[in-house]
């Protein structure tokens, strides 16, 4: 059976870094948010991941882009999901995380691609997005 997953993500800038979450006990990053609930629209979702994950209560800005991502995990159970992002405006950059396992780090977006960034669409996708702000789809 497919799992076809709905998540929103937020790309936070300060300057020139870039807020990036890691779960703990793996490598890779991405970008913070969650899967969206039965009921919810993105924007509704996103608010309440990043309350739930960094104790936030944040504006939710323009739409960035999609990434259609498709993979299969350790297990061998196939996943489809589609991320939807927006940007997403932070009044401070202290970030304390709520979550244990998830630990958030600011990372200058020069640096990105040193760091195992899910899905890996959005390593070209975002800079591409810096530079030209203009939303984009991206599948991989």
């Amino acid at each position: 059976m497919t799992c076809i997953d709905l998540i929103a993500r937020a790309l936070i800038i300060k300057g020139n870094k870039i807020l990036l979450a890691h779960k703990i006990s793996e490598i890779n990053t991405f970008l913070p948010g969650g899967h969206i609930e039965l009921g919810e629209y993105a924007a509704e979702a996103l608010r309440r991941e990043i309350s739930e994950e960094l104790g936030l209560d944040v504006g939710v800005g323009k739409f960035v882009g999609i990434v259609e991502h498709k993979y299969t995990d350790k297990t061998c159970k196939y996943y489809e999901e589609v991320n939807i992002i927006f940007e997403v405006h932070l009044s401070t950059s202290k970030i304390d995380s709520n979550e244990s396992e998830l630990e958030f780090v600011w990372v200058d977006v020069c640096d990105l691609e040193e760091y195992v960034l899910y899905p890996s669409a959005l390593q070209v996708a975002v800079k591409e997005w810096i530079d030209k702000r203009t939303p984009f789809h991206s599948t991989i």
